[in-house]
């Protein structure tokens, strides 16, 4: 590659929505764009969270990362990567740094970090990055326009956006700067947010959410309950003002909604004092108007929102005449966890509102309509489809076809480099790496044991301890029907019958071997299926 150009290469984030993570490579020096988490399916049993692979960072030639906003799924890895590389420069805003900062304590992790303001251009030794102002779900995000410096290739990458021209909140997107700096430059590529391409409108504003949020409070429910993502802070921010107005004493029930206004206040985002909210315990017992927060909005196991739903909060039980209104989306994947939700409040007796009743929620993401006000302000050449899973990357990638077919647009992967040359792109693959699993004390976890764990969960397991003087066993059974301990001591004659006859004299792993095969089966004919086995010799 000569020096004047360079590549886009996705670790995290395409086929997926979670662990974003992009390699800028110039000829001299790599630049990463956001380290973020990946949260578990559920067949990765309960481990922490998963982060990108770092094993095709050059660790020699990479020196600084920028960070786009604050999410997990843009920040959640940060102390991983920290980890290798404990020199490496952060580029963030204010507001994201308090976040980082609050999430690096948890390792006692110091870093090195520099603030930057939308707008400003940051250069480096081949390439000049300009962070550009964006709408989305949370302060101060912004995408990032990559120029070379001669101006021969300009790219314009977004990971996470809407266009919101009209937000109380936050200036509207720089459509104006991204053309302005994209129009100096002979050939553009986009790289571009997928997460709501299947929505043929343009996405709701925060604003057109003010009325049915400000109805709901003002209802005679004396205790009304609210659920939000936590990072939405100025939503959260009008609600609070909404409930002051209408004389609610406002409680906090989550440590995330806690961390996100501490953020806020101290960058400036609400005007809101510490002493305007309440704890739990502070209100326990008391009657009269309230707003009561609740985190978790996806029914997160240890969540303020599924331990006030079942009941099992210390300080508020759910009971008929509350008001439960849940100012969030589904996220696909968690809907058996949000119904079981409904369903244990509504038995309960308490009032549910979601956004399919009122206008109270409004996506972060683009739909169709707010990408042709993107397009239509300014074309690029190229144009990739990024942050999403593969049905929204394809849906997109035809949107573009179709609706604007003189742009040449692409369906990328994780670890597919864009290699900017002369006059086009090429695309070179590299090896896929899975995530890497994360659990604990921040410690890695290896796909093989997950994989025990899921043959332990699904199957049960047997611990048998022989001591060979005495002869004797020591059974235990777990995750099995009880009604196979009964059968402990018919197990015990079959596995004394095959050592007298076949195994007294052999080697250990012999012995051992055929004791768990004959184990397994007898518990297959017993159960009708053969559960995890470990033998112990003594």
């Amino acid at each position: 590659m000569k020096n004047k150009y360079f590549s886009i290469l996705p670790i995290g984030g395409v086929d997926e929505i979670g662990s974003n993570m992009t390699l800028i490579r110039t000829e001299n020096e790599d630049i990463v764009i956001d380290c973020g988490l990946l949260f578990p399916y559920e067949e990765c049993f309960d481990i922490n969270y998963l982060v990108p692979d770092f094993s095709l960072l050059d660790l020699n030639k990479l020196k600084n990362i920028i960070i786009t906003h604050g999410h997990e799924d843009h920040i959640g890895g940060l102390a991983q990567l920290l980890a290798k590389i404990p020199d490496i420069k952060i580029w963030v805003t204010p507001f994201t740094l308090h976040l980082i900062k609050k999430k690096l304590e948890e390792f006692k992790l110091t870093f090195n970090y520099q603030v930057y303001e939308p707008e400003q251009e940051i250069s480096f030794e081949s390439i000049d990055i300009t962070p550009v102002h964006v709408n989305h779900s949370i302060p101060e995000t912004n995408g990032i326009i990559i120029r070379t410096k001669e101006r021969h290739w300009g790219a314009l990458y977004i990971s996470d956006f809407k266009v919101d021209l009209n937000s109380k909140h936050e200036a509207p997107i720089r459509l104006d700067f991204i053309k302005n700096k994209l129009s100096e430059c002979q050939k553009t590529a986009y790289f571009i947010d997928s997460t709501n391409v299947i929505f043929d409108g343009k996405t709701t504003s925060e604003n057109e959410l003010i009325p049915d949020l400000e109805n709901l409070i003002n209802r005679k429910e004396d205790r009304v309950f609210i659920t939000l993502f936590a990072s939405n802070v100025h939503r959260m921010n009008a609600i609070c003002h909404m409930a002051k107005a209408s004389g609610r004493k406002l409680v906090v029930m989550g440590r995330s909604l806690w961390n996100y206004m501490e953020a806020a206040r101290e960058s400036g985002h609400s005007d809101l004092l510490l002493e305007d909210f309440h704890t739990p315990d502070q209100v326990k017992g008391q009657n009269g108007r309230m707003l009561i927060f609740l985190s978790g909005c996806q029914g997160d196991f240890l969540s303020a929102l599924r331990r006030f739903s079942y009941g099992e909060d210390g300080n508020f039980k759910p009971q008929k005449g509350d008001l439960v209104i849940f100012s969030s989306k589904v996220i696909p994947g968690n809907e058996k966890k949000i119904f079981r939700i409904y369903n244990k409040l509504t038995q309960f007796g308490a009032e549910i509102i979601t956004a399919y009743d009122h206008l109270i929620h409004a996506s972060g993401h683009p739909g169709k309509e707010d990408l042709r006000i993107l397009l239509n302000s300014f074309s690029p050449n190229f144009y990739f489809p990024i942050h999403g899973e593969s049905y929204m990357l394809r849906k997109h990638q035809e949107f573009i076809q179709e609706c604007f077919p003189s742009i040449k647009s692409t369906v990328i992967h994780n670890y597919n480099e864009i290699i900017l040359s002369e006059n086009e792109f090429k695309v070179e693959s590299h090896e896929v790496k899975e995530p890497v699993l994360i659990h604990g004390k921040n410690l890695v976890i290896e796909k093989s044991q997950i994989s025990q764990r899921r043959k332990m969960a699904t199957q049960g397991t047997v611990f048998i301890t022989y001591q060979r003087k005495t002869k004797t066993f020591d059974i235990s059974l777990l995750g099995l029907p009880l009604m196979a301990q009964d059968h402990n001591e018919q197990l015990i004659k079959r596995l004394t019958h095959q050592i007298e006859n076949d195994l007294a004299n052999r080697d250990a792993t012999y012995f051992k071997d055929q004791l768990k095969i004959s184990t397994r089966q007898f518990f297959n004919n017993l159960l009708g299926y053969k559960p995890v086995t470990e033998i112990h010799l003594i």
